[in-house]
């Protein structure tokens, strides 16, 4: 079964996900290094949530738009 055909269309590609989270999270641990190992992981959680869900809203108002 080909990726597509598994995908239902409400996610982007799982790559997508992999490299604006892994970027983002790079930038992050740059700008708040000096921060306590607990405030550094509350700001991943957000941070990926936060970046999941626009992920996933910016691909469907796009993939909608195509149609």
């Amino acid at each position: 079964m080909r990726a597509e055909e598994q995908q239902n269309g409400k996610w982007a590609p799982w790559w997508v996900y992999l490299v604006v989270i892994l970027g983002c999270n790079y930038v992050k641990q740059y700008l708040v290094q000096d921060l306590p190992v607990v405030v550094n992981a509350a700001i991943t959680i957000v941070l990926v949530g936060a970046l999941f869900l626009a992920i996933t809203v910016v691909y469907r108002s796009v993939r909608d738009a195509g149609r």
